[in-house]
């Protein structure tokens, strides 16, 4: 990966907040289960929507709470017996894993919405929430700290620099042999920003494909 492809997500990417499914966390329903069958997952204090995938993992939908409620509210004596495809929304709003917090706390506020499903090559991998988002938008406009920034400058002289468009692989020994916890990050021969020895490891794994 480019120095450059992280730093400009840099702390924001929907791959660092989303809660991913797994199997001790099902997010997804299939579109043949009964609403019965999926109140327990829904009664989990985190979780307010499910992804609906069909028998080959195809994302066909989303069912929320208030696909429920509204159920309840018509009168329906037999809510709890209907299928989830009766009630769930086709053609949900998604959002991409590599995406940015920023774009997916747009997208919910404009819709109302309290999640996106997160996609990954187009498969469904996880639920971003309004609160994860709004953790990584806050982060993402918190994490530089333009009077470190400043200090760093100063110290140029002492710091490993790498241009923008180095690939962190590449660089991952030099900066882990120089013993230094900072590197600056230039541009055009412009200091630009700086990577943490901790956003360095996290580079180095993104591009072994072992994180996301």
């Amino acid at each position: 990966m480019r120095i450059q492809d992280y730093l400009q997500k840099r702390f924001s990417r929907v791959g660092d907040f989303y809660s991913p499914e797994t199997e001790a966390l099902q997010l997804s329903c299939s579109p043949e289960n009964s609403i019965q069958d999926i109140l327990p997952l829904l009664a989990e204090p985190t979780q307010s929507s499910l992804a609906v995938l069909d028998a080959d993992r195809n994302l066909v939908g989303i069912i929320t709470e208030r696909d429920i409620i509204r159920c309840l509210a018509s009168g329906e004596p037999n809510c709890t017996a209907i299928a989830v495809k009766t009630l769930m929304q086709p053609n949900p709003v998604t959002i991409d894993i590599n995406d940015s917090c920023f774009s997916g706390l747009r997208k919910m506020l404009n819709r109302n919405f309290r999640n996106l499903l997160v996609l990954s090559e187009g498969r469904f991998v996880g639920i971003l929430s309004v609160l994860q988002a709004a953790k990584g938008r806050l982060a993402a406009v918190t994490t530089k700290s333009e009077d470190l920034f400043i200090a760093l400058q100063s110290m140029k002289d002492d710091l490993l620099i790498s241009d923008i468009t180095a690939e962190a692989d590449e660089l991952f020994k030099d900066f882990m042999d120089s013993g230094k916890s900072i590197m600056l990050v230039s541009q055009d021969g412009q200091l630009v920003d700086y990577l943490t020895a901790t956003e360095m490891i996290r580079l180095r794994l993104q591009g072994k494909n072992k994180i996301r």
